[in-house]
């Protein structure tokens, strides 16, 4: 059976599905609540990206031994333009918006913990620096610090909080 999700694959539905929920979504969103703010004349946005808005996704983690190369799964490449569409989306809101002093700001975590098969959070782990995948709560410090006046100064960034995977 064809994985669906395999660039070669992957149909015109599926790729304009996704793009609607991930990036037509925020726009969206964007939209009504960043007017809100700019009528109100101060406002914080941080959009959700990924550590895949950064570096391209490693296909290896995801290989299934005894399966032929086309229908190995993937991570699809919705999920890499989306990410990377939405620090795009970032930087032009935070420059659009500045001067109605709304702050527009991206945080793209890394992988988080959450049951994943042993196999798969070793070789997840090994891809990165720290050794480990992210706890859940391990991006709530710096989502607060986005969203504070401690970062008053800051917009149109990205931050990412991968545990050093990028930088490999």
């Amino acid at each position: 059976s064809d994985n669906l999700t395999r660039f070669e694959n992957l149909t015109p539905q599926i790729w304009n599905a996704d793009l609607a929920v991930g990036i037509t979504g925020a726009f969206f969103c964007s939209q009504v609540f960043g007017d809100y703010m700019a009528k109100q004349g101060h406002g914080v946005i941080v959009n959700v990206a990924s550590d895949l808005s950064v570096i391209a996704p490693d296909q290896r983690l995801y290989e299934v031994e005894g399966l032929p190369r086309d229908q190995q799964p993937v991570k699809p490449v919705t999920y890499s333009v989306v990410k990377a569409g939405l620090v795009g989306l970032t930087r032009y809101l935070a420059t659009y918006w500045a001067e109605q002093g709304i702050r527009v700001n991206a945080i793209s975590p890394g992988g988080v913990f959450n049951e994943q098969c042993d196999d798969f959070v070793k070789k997840v782990s090994q891809r990165i620096p720290m050794g480990r995948m992210a706890n859940q709560d391990d991006y709530q410090a710096s989502l607060v610090y986005l969203l504070s006046d401690a970062s008053s100064y800051m917009t149109g960034f990205n931050l990412v909080v991968d545990g050093g995977r990028s930088c490999w």
